[in-house]
Order: C-alpha cells, then sequence, then structure tokens
C-alpha cells in the first residue's frame, strides 16, 4: 500500500509536473495574449456611430451577450492561473493566499468556465451554421468580421477543454457547491435577458420567437445542457487523469 507521496515519487511524477508546469504558463500567458488582443479589437467598435438602429443598438447590449460574459471572465481567470503555477514552480504553492487563489480558479472554473463557454460556443455554431440571423441582424455582419467570431467562439472552447486536460483535477465529493454557484451564473444571466426584452432589447433575434410557455421551456433548455457539458467535464477528468484508477493504487 503506498502513500500519495511514495508513488508520486516513484512514478516521476514531480518531475513531469514541473514540465507540464511550464508548458501551462505559456498556454496561460499566449490565451491571455489573445484574449486581450481580441478584446482591445471588438471593444474600439463604435456601433452608435452607425444609421443602422440594429448596429446601433449593440453599443448598448454587447456586454449583455453570453459570449461576453464568459470571455471578460476569462481575463481574471487566467492571470489567477498563471500566478499559482508560477508560485508552484517556485515551491511556494503551500502559502495560504496560492491555495486560496487555487481553490477560486478549480470553483470557477468547473462551476462556470467550461460548462457556459461550452454551451455558448457549441450552440453558436449549431445556429450559426443553419440560421444565423436568430443570432444577430445581417447588418452586423458588416462591422465584426468573421474570423472574430473564431476568435471569441472556437478559441474560447479549444482554450478551456486544454485547460480541463492540462491541469489535475478530482471529482468532488459533492456536486452541491458547484451546480450551485452554475446556477445563481445562469439565474443572474436569464435576468439580465428578460429585463433587456422588457425593455424592448432582444440581445438575440432568436429570443423573438420565445413567448408564454415557450419561455420557461428554453430556461430549462439552458439549464439541462449546461449541466450536462458540467457532467460531462469529469468523465473527461477520469479517462485523462485516471482519478479511480489512482485511487485503488493508493
Amino acid at each position: 500500500m503506498l502513500s500519495l507521496d511514495s508513488a508520486i515519487l516513484s512514478t516521476g511524477f514531480m518531475k513531469e509536473s514541473r514540465t507540464l508546469l511550464k508548458v501551462r504558463l505559456w498556454f496561460y500567458a499566449l490565451s491571455y495574449f489573445h484574449l486581450v488582443a481580441v478584446a482591445a479589437l471588438l471593444l474600439t467598435i463604435d456601433f452608435g456611430a452607425h444609421d443602422d438602429p440594429d448596429i446601433q443598438m449593440y453599443q448598448k447590449i454587447r456586454f449583455k451577450l453570453i459570449t461576453a460574459w464568459f470571455n471578460l471572465f476569462t481575463l481574471v481567470y487566467f492571470p489567477i492561473c498563471f500566478y499559482c503555477d508560477w508560485r508552484e514552480l517556485r515551491g511556494e504553492n503551500g502559502w495560504t493566499h496560492v491555495k486560496l487563489l487555487n481553490q477560486v480558479r478549480y470553483l470557477c472554473f468547473t462551476s462556470i468556465l467550461l460548462p457556459t463557454t461550452a454551451f455558448g460556443d457549441i450552440l453558436f455554431w449549431r445556429v450559426w451554421n443553419t440560421h444565423r440571423e436568430l443570432i444577430a441582424p445581417p447588418s452586423i455582419h458588416k462591422v465584426v468580421p468573421f474570423w472574430s467570431q473564431h476568435c471569441m467562439h472556437t478559441v474560447s472552447l479549444v482554450v478551456v477543454l486544454m485547460d480541463l486536460v492540462l491541469v489535475r483535477r478530482k471529482r468532488p465529493k459533492s456536486n452541491a457547491l458547484n451546480v450551485g454557484i452554475l446556477s445563481c451564473f445562469l439565474v443572474a444571466y436569464t435576468v439580465v435577458c428578460v429585463q433587456s426584452v422588457l425593455k424592448g432589447e432582444y440581445i438575440y433575434p432568436g429570443l423573438k420567437l420565445f413567448t408564454g410557455i415557450k419561455i420557461p421551456v428554453l430556461v430549462t433548455y439552458v439549464f439541462v445542457e449546461n449541466l450536462f457539458y458540467y457532467t460531462s467535464q469529469w468523465l473527461i477528468v477520469d479517462m485523462v487523469w485516471g482519478q479511480r484508477h489512482l485511487k485503488k493504487v493508493i
């Protein structure tokens, strides 16, 4: 029966982990640079300067887009990850504030970033390839370049999936906290959408199709699909990191 420390030392994991930490530092730095560059470009677009009211509307609602929520969220997430991994590389991951930041980092990723990014990006491309007018008015594509859609909806998904497999994680003993945080996030976003609709501001043109009983059906769908992606991540964690096998060895 091996202890955890003995198992790690005997398999040489400590040496591999230093290499992995360096890979992650580059990964977070490049991901952050990409995100800042795209954000700088898109935030400088003056939608209000256009005559088309459909375009002008985005000056008010662009921060209400779910894509903006999880992409802006990562602007804080990446520096925290970089700092924590840098401290660990220096052997300082035992510091109290580093432990706390790591807990926040893991909690935010598993409960918000992974499920909402997967939901937003996958749904975006499903609708974009069939009825893109439900995502945004056609005129908006004259202002927002097509390649930026891949920066916001393809790269972001690849980044969270890379993060999922590059960072050692394990299933929580209870999903209550994670699911609770995810639910609060989704409730907050639902409230923002409802308030916008009541003001006559449709964040997505497709929302005009949902009235009456269709509204709770849509909200239920959003919650169920996000919970699906939340649950699916643990299957990938088990497959990549072999948590169940590791428990048997230890």
